[in-house]
């Protein structure tokens, strides 16, 4: 019997492929920006954590250390590719000072977690840490975005809905990752799996966010 964590990573997986395949479709070097054109990076990133998982859990069963250190990996990729992002999206100095310095005090933050964490499990508060980060990022795109008069309509920009996925996703999931090993504690396996299950349909949110951001790209593309 399937349980609820291993139906969300399935359905997750389908809605990731999706939004690859559109990511792929939207790139285009002539009418894109930069952080467009290589945006489909984001959800291969997450199709290869997605199938880091589905391999380790449903077929080959490979050593904890080996998968957990193949997501620790990706997860470090995933926000070098969101510091890029951002940096490419503010053409301000003080904006790319701000989140040069964030991110390395991320770093910083985050390989301490190595010196207390068992490599034969999760790192969780390695992904919480990174995904405070991506949130500070977002705040600076809405502190940017809301001191300025937009003459454009904020819902019909793609950067509006990419920026506003990863925030929803990032902000929400910070508790279940940082709870993590508190919930493993007082719930059985299946329970607490369950539970942290909410983390991925948050991740499968995001994707559809960005769905959205793909299709106001095309819808721009058809005005030109």
């Amino acid at each position: 019997m399937y349980s609820l964590y291993n139906i969300v990573i399935c359905i997750g997986t389908g809605v990731i492929i999706i939004s690859l395949v559109l990511a792929l479709n939207i790139c285009n070097k002539k009418y894109s920006p930069s952080m467009i054109n290589s945006f489909f990076i984001c959800p291969l990133i997450a199709l290869l954590l997605s199938a880091n998982t589905i391999t380790h859990d449903f077929f080959l069963h490979y050593n904890n250390r080996i998968h957990f250190t193949i997501q620790n990996i990706l997860f470090l990729f995933d926000l070098i590719y969101w510091t890029s992002f951002f940096l490419k999206l503010f053409n301000a100095k003080v904006y790319s000072k701000r989140i040069i310095f964030i991110i390395l005090i991320t770093l910083l933050i985050a390989s301490l977690t190595f010196f207390v964490n068992d490599l034969n499990r999760p790192n969780l508060y390695f992904s919480a840490i990174f995904n405070i980060c991506k949130c500070l990022f977002c705040i600076l795109f809405y502190h940017k975005l809301f001191k300025i008069i937009p003459n454009k309509i904020i819902t019909n920009e793609p950067s509006f809905w990419f920026v506003t996925g990863l925030f929803f996703y990032s902000c929400i999931s910070i508790p279940f990752y940082t709870l993590h090993n508190y919930i493993k504690e007082i719930f059985q396996s299946s329970i607490s799996l369950d539970i942290f299950a909410i983390s991925n349909i948050l991740i499968i949110v995001m994707h559809i966010f960005f769905i959205k951001a793909y299709l106001c790209i095309v819808q721009q593309r058809k005005e030109l």
